[in-house]
């Protein structure tokens, strides 16, 4: 068994947020946080519509494989329960080479699922052989009794007090067996499953066709190039034939209306009185106004349309009609006989269900339309993209915290749509929208204070680009080149008049839509030169001062060395006589000449 305990479950890294599941699930038992849509095993039918639709595969089916051969390797004995719509998902397979296929598996014996079916089937017919009693719905689908029950009360009351056709094979096989052997399923049914979580001590697992196939693969078996005539004892039979009888008109309970063949075959009297309904969502409408019918009368339910023969744990997608017909050819072409065994014990009782109908106060629940935007009738478009028929249901949804608001899309665009004009209004640039005739889709008041004089951005909606700025060639060319150029055009600076601008083009839907961001920096550059004008100012004064200090310096020097002169003349020893003098004045030169 896998790590989770319900029949279906969804893995959580592969959900992609579509939520497919939450609109095609007949019940909702979804829940949608943090993107991820998990099934709510609580409230799940197991009717497996969210495995067959979902796109990621994120929607699972517990598997029991493991359980199963585990079983077997721990020596335990094991009946298989073939449910009849094998017929439809193994086409022209001769019994005796699926029943040899099975034994392989390592099962002790095999035997139908539609002897019990048979059983359910002659009880029904005694019922209604009375006269008496009003409307009486079938109890055979597992997932057609739980929505009853928990979704539409009233109807649930007629659900007829009989076990479901596998349960009664189970006290049939351990009857004829011993209550120590295993009973295992094997059919299209995933709520199966939890049928048998909910009487272990009859089915042990319920395994699905696609199980069976993963299982044959796992072996190396075909079925279909099995050898058969094996006579090897296996108590009242053989290893190549079911046990202990084969069935007969029960073979039929897969296909819409082939319950319905067995009442008639021991109450032809019933026979006006017999009407089926398949599919799940179409309960609603099949079954109004049933209850109030005098009777007595039998309707067939059945949770997938066509019968399970579409069941979801099936392989096999040929069409209804095509496994429908191969279903008939094949009862009645076996010449199955007549189980000659006694009436099975048919009896049995529904657990009880929590009625699954919240009430949501009016109060809290238009504060959840606010939530979503929907503070008037006009604001609830009940377009279904949440997944819920109506805005108020998604609001009750979001009551009880299985939705997010983000599921919303009116609500979600709307969002999306405002904050958009919003960034785009306070931008400091020009900012504008073409569609693929470059007609303005939207701009902001940038752009209309730039280009259209402070025209009303309502007037510049679908007028053309070309007739506003000079460079509506560059938006032309975005258009036809996108693909080429990867949807974006290099900025360029173009000098428009006086006005020196940065146009920034790119595509947004290729071919379709594409924007434009225009920034004027002409104030910026004038800015910059007026800059460098008063550095230069500075730098040139900043010369004049070097300069002047420097002659300064020069004029200061010379009269130091004249200064420097007098003192030497008047304190040199024998200053200004002779030669001595001579050189004195020559020595006072030379210093003067390297100051100088």
């Amino acid at each position: 068994m896998s790590s989770s305990a319900a029949p279906v479950f969804t893995e959580a890294t592969s959900c992609q947020d579509c939520a497919r599941c939450v609109r095609e699930c007949p019940v909702k038992a979804i829940r949608v946080r943090d993107g991820v849509a998990a099934v709510m095993p609580e409230e799940c039918l197991a009717c497996g519509h969210c495995v067959s639709v979902c796109p990621a595969g994120a929607k699972r089916i517990r598997d029991d494989l493991g359980q199963v051969q585990a079983m077997l390797e721990a020596g335990q004995r094991v009946v298989i329960s073939l449910a009849p719509s094998w017929l439809a998902e193994f086409p022209g397979l001769a019994p005796a080479r699926m029943v040899v296929a099975l034994r392989r598996l390592g099962a002790t014996a095999v035997s139908e699922t539609a002897r019990g079916a048979q059983q359910v089937s002659a009880a029904i017919a005694r019922d209604l052989a009375t006269g008496v009693g009003g409307v009486r719905l079938s109890s055979a689908c597992p997932v057609a009794v739980d929505y009853l029950k928990r979704h539409r009360p009233g109807l649930g009351a007629l659900v007829t007090d009989l076990c479901s056709p596998m349960l009664v094979h189970a006290r049939m096989l351990r009857q004829h067996f011993g209550d120590d052997i295993r009973v295992v399923f094997v059919g299209p049914c995933i709520a199966k499953k939890r049928e048998a979580d909910l009487h272990p001590e009859l089915v042990a697992a319920a395994l699905t066709f696609a199980d069976l196939h993963r299982w044959f693969a796992q072996q190396a078996i075909d079925p279909a190039r099995i050898e058969v005539g094996i006579t090897v004892g296996i108590g009242a039979g053989i290893a190549d034939q079911f046990q202990p009888y084969a069935a007969h008109e029960g073979s039929l309970y897969p296909v819409e209306g082939g319950m319905l063949a067995g009442i008639r075959a021991d109450c032809p009297a019933a026979d006006p009185a017999l009407t089926s309904a398949s599919g799940l969502a179409d309960f609603d409408s099949a079954l109004a106004g049933v209850a109030d019918l005098p009777g007595p009368a039998f309707i067939e339910l059945l949770a997938c349309r066509g019968g399970c023969i579409n069941g979801p744990g099936m392989a096999s997608r040929d069409g209804t009609l095509a496994k429908r017909l191969r279903v008939i050819a094949a009862t009645q072409a076996l010449g199955r006989e007549v189980d000659p065994g006694q009436p099975a014990d048919v009896a049995g009782t529904w657990p009880a269900l929590p009625v699954l109908t919240p009430v949501i106060d009016p109060g809290r629940l238009a504060l959840q339309l606010a939530r979503i935007g929907k503070t008037t009738p006009a604001d609830e478009l009940n377009c279904c993209g949440c997944g819920y028929e109506t805005c108020r249901h998604f609001a009750a949804a979001l009551a009880q915290e299985r939705a997010e608001p983000s599921r919303c899309v009116s609500y979600t665009r709307h969002l999306a749509q405002s904050k958009a004009a919003a960034l785009m209004q306070r931008m400091p640039a020009a900012a504008v929208l073409v569609d693929g005739n470059l007609a303005i889709v939207e701009a902001n008041a940038r752009f209309a204070a730039m280009f259209a004089e402070n025209q009303p951005l309502s007037g510049l909606v679908g007028r053309p680009l070309d007739g506003l700025v000079p460079f509506a060639a560059r938006f032309r060319h975005c258009l036809a080149h996108c693909l080429v150029s990867g949807g974006e055009l290099p900025t360029v600076e173009l000098r428009c008049g006086r006005r020196v601008l940065s146009v920034s083009v790119f595509t947004l839907d290729p071919a379709r839509l594409v924007g434009g961001i225009i920034q004027d920096i002409s104030a910026p550059a004038a800015e910059r030169e007026a800059i460098i004008a008063r550095a230069r100012a500075v730098i040139d004064r900043n010369l004049q001062t070097v300069s002047r200090i420097a002659g300064l310096l020069g004029e200061n020097a010379a009269e130091t060395e004249d200064i420097l002169g007098r003192i030497i003349e008047a304190v040199e020893p024998g200053a200004g006589t002779g030669s001595e003098t001579g050189s004195a004045a020559g020595a006072g030169a030379d210093v003067g000449a390297q100051h100088a």
